[in-house]
């Protein structure tokens, strides 16, 4: 009797500690995901701020140059 009491006193501490190691680890991965969404988010920013102060651009077509028309000369 006195072996699986001991058990069942060991076992939530086992968990616990099972379970404090699994969380200091997504800790962790969640610190990173949110320094890499503020970097994402302020180099956005950044761009934004960018794009807005630069000149307008002209946009040029390349167009065929039309083709000259000789007028034919006919005989009479």
């Amino acid at each position: 009797m006195r072996v699986s009491l001991s058990k069942k006193i060991r076992w939530p501490s086992q968990l616990f500690q099972r379970v404090d190691k699994v969380a200091g680890d997504l800790n962790v991965v969640l610190i990173v995901f949110a320094v890499g969404l503020a970097t994402l988010d302020f180099t956005f920013l950044v761009t934004q701020k960018v794009v807005d102060r630069l000149p307008q651009v002209t946009r040029v077509v390349d167009a065929p140059s039309p083709i000259a028309q000789v007028p034919t000369q006919t005989q009479k």
